[in-house]
């Protein structure tokens, strides 16, 4: 289990979501972090209210970098989120980059895997931990916001640990297609260990220049 916790640590986990086909990349392919196209992000001023009353604030796209979504914290910090979707730490933002890059533009039937080794420096003595990860978008739904339809991606997605069984995820997404907002986020099977994020759903979209 101390594996599973500093694995978790290790991956930065949110509650966040992702050319055609499925691809599978591997570490040796990505030296560098890679580009990545048709990412939308929620823009500048929009505010997302969970059903736990947290309030998300978007600031839009890195200007330096298109694909990342940024996200004021309550402390005043900012987290970037690759593909709007997933936060890293900085030993391994090539790779989960490299995870989520064959998704977008979103589209059903896109998918992509990698695998990886992350070596963690949140331990007294570095260990090793492969992994595995993949991202795949199931189709298009709805959502219901208000008495209002919002058109939506489906984003699943699964973390697997190919050094610890205990520490196996499997996870939803429901992306609004407009704003790239995650409207709703489930675990649905998990075999052990805690990720850092819990399930939520949005229960108010507030969107700039909009009553």
């Amino acid at each position: 289990m101390a594996k599973s916790r500093a694995l978790v640590l290790l991956l930065g986990a949110a509650a966040v979501l992702s050319g055609c086909g499925t691809g599978r990349v591997s570490m040796s392919d990505t030296q560098a972090a890679r580009p990545i196209s048709g990412v939308v992000c929620p823009p500048a001023g929009t505010v997302a209210v969970r059903d736990d009353a947290t309030h998300v604030r978007y600031a839009g796209a890195d200007p330096a970098d298109p694909a990342v979504c940024l996200v004021r914290g309550p402390a005043g910090t900012t987290q970037r989120m690759i593909g709007g979707l997933i936060s890293t730490h900085p030993v391994n933002d090539a790779q989960r980059r490299a995870a989520i890059a064959g998704l977008f533009p979103l589209a059903p039937g896109k998918a992509t895997s990698v695998s990886y080794t992350l070596v963690s420096p949140l331990v007294p003595h570095p260990q090793a931990f492969p992994f595995e990860e993949s991202f795949r978008v199931s189709g298009d739904s709805s959502y219901n916001l208000n008495g209002t339809t919002r058109p939506t991606w489906v984003v699943e997605s699964s973390l697997r640990s190919q050094l610890d069984p205990a520490a196996n995820f499997n996870m939803t997404y429901n992306i609004d297609k407009e704003t790239g907002v995650i409207l709703s986020y489930n675990i649905y099977t998990h075999t052990g260990g805690n990720l850092a994020s819990r399930p939520f759903r949005v229960t108010q979209l507030e969107l700039p220049g909009r009553l």
